[in-house]
């Protein structure tokens, strides 16, 4: 069957549309759109920005653990119902950040944020396109994935100039009303009267629905887990420690923050064109010879930042970091299916989504010690990368052993 991309568009565009919706109303529970509000967060509760930072770890952290409990039950009910109770959870979610008057409110806002936004709407994208297509999965996801670069340059403007004509509380207010008026009759239309996408998979005569311990046992016997969890780590613990950090870099490499500013569209190009690509190469390789290479990108872009400091270099470094950011996206939205059949991916996808949670939430505390310490940026560079390396080749014999689910292709 073809994978092209505009071919598949035509074919099931309200499926794939369903999916980018999804995605870009993430933005509320997302860094780049909470960023926004970090400042009147500070002001309204009276906080200093370094216990900002540590709320901002401990909900990231929370909102990871309660992920699995959540988001298994993809797995057992209609979709238009969990996606109804998700967008309604963010609308409350939304409500709770423009309440926010101290450190317990503001730790409840950000555990319900990255819960909801960042964690639950991104796993219903997920999973619902990951199960319900086959030969042509890696292409559908990459579609759906461009709610995200989409999102990322639209809603923090968006942001700022609401918060200019309204406040920062009724903002996001305001955006938890958008939030049901708008995202949630938009979800369930796209999906109304389809229930081979909305139906839970369906289950052999007498079997029962799955379960959270049935999908942790799953990934608990399975080599193919435990070889491909530094890689699964890697990307989000390196590429979250180096964006987070990037002032820091661009000050050791004589970068203005014009210029970094400037750099972010490199990454938004590399990000919007490696989806594409990765999609068919997903479904031209497999998603499970993917993952070894799907951090090329990602290295390159480490040894340009460790070799130059020529402004070109900035460019380089931050394109290339979009484009590994396209390709793990793809990658890792197909590879759970692949491997493990559908029967179970929504619990197994959100027990991985634990793992990018902790991988993204760790990365800039860990860098931020190595330079505290006064390690430099070259030699930070090439530490990552040797570990990036070594991700790589155990993930390549997890790639070597694994076989696809019987139940991983229809």
């Amino acid at each position: 069957m073809s994978t092209s991309p505009l071919e598949l568009l035509r074919a099931e565009s309200r499926t794939l549309l369903f999916g980018v919706v999804c995605i870009f109303f993430s933005s509320p529970g997302q860094t780049f759109f909470i960023a926004v509000f970090v400042a009147s967060f500070g002001a309204g509760a009276g906080l200093e920005a370094s216990e900002l930072g540590v709320l901002y770890l401990a909900g990231t952290l929370g909102a990871a653990a309660a992920l699995p409990a959540l988001g298994h039950w993809i797995d057992r009910i209609d979709l238009r119902l969990y996606t109804g109770l998700t967008v309604s959870g963010l609308a409350i979610a939304c409500l709770s950040a423009s309440l926010v008057v101290g450190p317990v409110s503001l730790l409840v806002a950000f555990f319900l944020l990255r819960l909801f936004g960042q964690g639950l709407m991104i796993h219903v994208a997920v999973t619902s396109i990951s199960r319900h297509f086959s030969a042509r999965r890696g292409v559908a996801l990459s579609w759906t994935a461009m709610g995200m670069p989409v999102a990322t340059a639209l809603t923090p403007p968006l942001a700022v100039l609401a918060i200019s004509l309204l406040g920062w509380r009724l903002s996001y207010a305001g955006v938890g009303a958008l939030v049901l008026v708008v995202a949630l009759p938009v979800l369930i239309g796209l999906i109304a009267g389809r229930p081979d996408f909305a139906s839970p998979p369906a289950r052999r005569a007498g079997s029962q629905p799955p379960r959270l311990a049935e999908g942790l046992l799953i990934v608990a016997r399975t080599r193919y887990f435990w070889l491909s969890l530094p890689v699964l780590l890697f990307m989000p613990f390196a590429s979250t420690a180096l964006i987070f950090h990037i002032e820091f870099l661009g000050l050791a490499k004589g970068w203005s923050r014009d210029l970094v500013a400037a750099g972010f569209s490199g990454f938004a190009l590399g990000h919007a064109g490696a989806l594409v690509l990765a999609g068919i190469a997903v479904d031209r390789l497999s998603a499970r010879m993917m993952v070894p290479l799907m951090n090329i990108p990602f290295f390159a872009s480490i040894a340009i930042l460790a070799l130059f400091a020529a402004p070109p270099a900035l460019f380089a470094f931050l394109t290339l970091l979009g484009g590994a950011l396209g390709l793990v996206q793809t990658t890792m939205g197909a590879v759970w299916a692949e491997v493990y059949g559908t029967r179970n991916v929504g619990t197994i996808r959100s027990l991985a989504g634990v793992v990018i949670a902790v991988g993204s939430a760790v990365g800039p505390a860990v860098l931020g010690l190595a330079f505290d310490f006064g390690l430099a940026v070259e030699t930070t560079c090439w530490a990552l990368l040797a570990i990036g390396l070594a991700a790589t080749i155990a993930a390549a014999f997890a790639a070597a052993a694994a076989r696809p689910a019987e139940d991983a292709h229809g």
